[in-house]
């Protein structure tokens, strides 16, 4: 699917109006210049409630469409995997959903112009048709989402360590994967070339360190969109390490919007210790280190580093960034008495720590790396379990 724009019209309000979403004298405008200049679709900027959706299409005689309704078109045409198409499929019934009680109260759905094909049936059937499809999707998502939660496990188990890049749309965290590993993920200049998760073993390093891109961010999405994308969002919320991906060859106000985007997503579900943030196409920049001051000010992360995928300027430095993030200085040899909590501990020592070792006889003897963050904590957890260095 695909839109040619043929001409733009500009209001502008301090809020749009609360039964046409634009004004009386811009609707009759509207409805003057499609008699002259006839086109097959309009699209507003902005979030139409459905009753002024269903005044519009009445008024103006044609199918018309708002910023969710186009992104949502756009999911459509770039969900490649089983899980993306479900996804937005979820998405595209939730947002119907309002639309079609609007509806409902109004007239048949065979009249109206733009509503799913939904002419075929009967609206109050369709209802139920939307209802049973959501309820077959939800119950496949979740399937998926155990799929991902006992593969996360299983990297860990088997000493992976996650890293994922995030970051607003467009903002070049394809091109960085490809960078960091032997994948070729799509790189696309264009909006939402990623709708799934690509995941590549980061290259030339003794380490096990496995890297994931996931879908961009996008400001002002309504809750229903978000929770639909959730299990490749979840990729971020459960890293060891965010690389959080911004264009610095934007604007300042526009990286700042993208700053902020990003900062409601992923706070304060992350600890910003473990976001590394990335200022990317630094080759097509200008006006760097105000950008980097931005950066700094808006979002509290560990570390700020400038780079272009493209060129390869500064993708050596960010691979020491994540090699050093997994390195374990502080080497501990303990035991611990066969209590309550110590299954737990030893769970968690596993998923945070490089053990090297753990014996089972009258006590349990561990022998482990650790960073230097994590020491104290391991110290308290062995003192109230009531173990002992060794």
């Amino acid at each position: 699917m695909s839109y040619r724009v043929v001409y733009e019209v500009l209001q502008r309000r301090e809020r749009p109006n609360p039964k046409s979403f634009v004004g009386k004298g811009k609707l009759k405008e509207l409805k003057e210049l499609l008699e002259k200049r006839p086109v097959g679709l309009l699209i507003f900027n902005g979030y139409l409630k459905p009753s002024q959706h269903l005044l519009l299409e009445r008024e103006l005689k044609i199918e018309c469409i708002d910023r969710v309704r186009l992104i949502l078109n756009i999911f459509d045409t770039r969900a490649y995997s089983r899980e993306a198409q479900l996804q937005v499929h979820r998405a595209k019934l939730i947002y119907e959903i309002p639309l079609l009680r609007e509806w409902i109260h109004n007239a048949k759905s065979g009249e109206h112009p733009g509503f799913l094909g939904a002419g075929e049936y009967e609206t109050d059937a369709y209802y139920e048709l939307i209802r049973r499809q959501l309820s077959r999707i939800d119950d496949e998502l979740r399937r998926l989402e155990i799929d991902h939660n006992n593969r996360r496990k299983q990297r860990r188990k088997r000493g992976f360590n996650l890293v994922a890049i995030a970051g607003y749309t467009n903002a070049g965290k394809s091109t960085l994967l490809n960078a960091l590993t032997t994948e070729k993920a799509l790189v696309e200049d264009r909006l939402f070339s990623t709708l799934s998760t690509t995941t590549g073993r980061m290259e030339g390093e003794s380490k096990q360190i496995l890297i994931t891109d996931t879908i961009g961010f996008l400001s002002d999405l309504p809750h229903f969109m978000i929770e639909s994308f959730k299990s490749t969002i979840d990729e971020v919320y459960f890293a060891d390490l965010v690389l959080l991906v911004v264009d610095c060859s934007d604007s300042i106000e526009e990286m700042q919007r993208k700053l902020a985007t990003s900062r409601g997503v992923l706070f304060p579900e992350v600890d910003p210790h473990s976001v590394v943030l990335i200022l990317s196409k630094k080759d097509l920049a200008s006006n760097i280190q105000s950008k980097v001051r931005l950066a700094r000010e808006t979002i509290p992360v560990r570390e700020v580093l400038v780079l272009s995928s493209t060129t390869g300027e500064g993708v050596n430095d960010l691979r020491r960034i994540i090699t050093s993030t997994f390195e374990y200085p502080v080497e501990m040899s303990f035991r611990l008495p066969h209590v309550e909590g110590v299954n737990p501990f030893l769970s968690w020592l596993h998923a945070h720590t490089e053990v090297v070792k753990v014996n089972y006889g009258d006590d349990v003897e561990v022998h482990l790396f650790s960073q230097e963050k994590d020491h104290s904590q391991i110290v308290n957890h062995i003192v109230a379990l009531g173990g002992r260095a060794i």
